[in-house]
C-alpha cells in the first residue's frame, strides 16, 4: 500500500435487545453487520495542505455529498456556507477532532482527498452516522465515543459494533463509560432468524427525544431489561427465544405507550416479529417457523422490500 493512502473500515450495527434503555445503563446485546462503510484518505499534490476535499459515496459509487474545507488557525471552515445537515454534522465532527487532539486535522485529514463509501443503502439504518464517526476516529486516532457525544449523540453501542469482531454485550456505567464484552452468540436456530427492512428509515435522535420526554427511568426497569437480554442470549430453541422476544416487545410497548410492530403490520404471522433500535422503522427481527422462501414472500407482500437471513447480515 502506498504511504500516502490510508484505508479504514467500520461495521454497521443492529441492537437486538435493550433498545432505549441502553441509554440509561441496561445491558444490551448487539451485533456488527457484514455491511459497513469504508474511508480512503489520499494525499495529492493538487490539494493544498490547508484544504480537505470530501466525498460521500453510495454503495454504487455515486456521490451523494461533497464538500471542501479550509483550515484557518486550526479551525475547519466550510469553503462555501451551507445549511446541508451532512455538512453541519461533518463540521461538528471536525471541530471535535481538533478540540480533542490539536493538530490532528492537519496531520491526518487536510491536504487529502477523503472518500467514504457505504456498503448498504443509506435508508437502511445500519449506521451511516456511527460508521462515519468510527472511521474519522480511526483516521485521526481520537476517541470515537467523545466524537459521537459531540455530534450525533446516543448510547455508543453502535460505535462499539463498528470495530467489533462479533456480537457484543454493551452497557453504560453511571459515568456513561461503556463496558463492552464479546458475546459468543450463534444460536442453534439462527437459520430461522431473518431481518426484514420495513421500508423507511427511523430517525434515532427523534426516538431518543421521545423516550426522554417520558421521564425518568427506575433502576428496577433497567434490571428487567438486562434480565431479558440475558434470557434472550441463553435461549437454545426458537420457541424459547421467541417467548423472550415477545416479552421484550410487551415490556417496551407498555413503557413507550406504543403499539407493537407485529400488532400493527404483521398480526397474521405465526412467528414473532421484534422491533430493533428506534421503534417505527428500519429493521425488524423475525423468528420464523416457515422456510426462507415463504418467509421472504410474506414480508415482501407486507411491504418489506428486503428480507435478509442471519448469515447474510450478521
Amino acid at each position: 500500500m502506498q504511504a500516502n493512502l490510508k484505508l479504514m473500515y467500520a461495521h454497521g450495527k443492529l441492537l437486538l435487545t435493550g433498545e432505549y434503555f441502553v441509554l440509561d445503563g441496561a445491558l444490551a446485546l448487539a451485533v456488527p453487520t457484514r455491511l459497513g462503510q469504508r474511508l480512503q484518505a489520499k494525499a495529492a499534490a493538487a490539494i493544498p495542505a490547508d484544504e480537505l476535499h470530501w466525498r460521500s459515496l453510495t454503495r454504487a459509487g455515486e456521490v451523494w455529498f461533497s464538500g471542501r474545507w479550509l483550515l484557518q488557525a486550526g479551525e475547519p471552515v466550510l469553503h462555501s456556507s451551507s445549511d446541508d445537515p451532512t455538512a453541519q454534522r461533518l463540521q461538528e465532527l471536525l471541530r471535535s477532532i481538533e478540540q480533542q487532539k490539536p493538530g490532528a486535522l492537519a496531520q491526518h485529514l487536510f491536504g487529502r482527498q477523503v472518500d467514504v463509501q457505504l456498503e448498504f443503502p443509506r435508508d437502511w439504518g445500519l449506521g451511516s452516522s456511527s460508521t462515519l464517526v468510527s472511521l474519522l476516529a480511526q483516521q485521526t486516532q481520537t476517541d470515537p465515543y467523545r466524537l459521537l457525544a459531540d455530534s450525533f449523540g446516543g448510547s455508543g453501542y453502535d460505535i462499539a459494533c463498528a470495530t467489533a469482531a462479533g456480537p457484543i454485550f454493551y452497557q453504560r456505567t453511571p459515568e456513561e463509560l461503556p463496558v463492552v464484552s464479546p458475546a459468543n452468540w450463534l444460536p442453534p436456530f439462527h437459520e430461522q432468524l431473518f431481518f426484514a427492512y420495513q421500508g423507511h428509515k427511523q430517525n434515532s435522535r427523534e426516538g431518543i427525544r421521545y423516550y426522554r420526554e417520558l421521564g425518568g427511568v427506575q433502576a428496577g426497569l433497567l434490571d428487567e431489561v438486562s434480565d431479558l437480554t440475558r434470557a434472550f442470549f441463553a435461549a437454545q430453541t426458537l420457541a424459547e427465544a421467541s417467548k423472550v422476544a415477545a416479552a421484550h416487545e410487551d415490556f417496551i410497548s407498555t413503557i413507550l405507550q406504543m403499539e407493537r410492530v407485529q400488532t400493527e403490520r404483521f398480526a397474521d404471522f405465526p412467528g414473532v416479529v421484534k422491533s430493533l433500535g428506534a421503534w417505527g422503522g428500519d429493521f425488524a427481527l423475525v423468528f420464523s417457523p416457515w422456510p426462507a422462501a415463504k418467509t421472504r414472500a410474506y414480508f415482501n407482500e407486507k411491504g418489506c422490500p428486503a428480507v435478509l437471513n442471519f448469515s447474510e447480515l450478521v
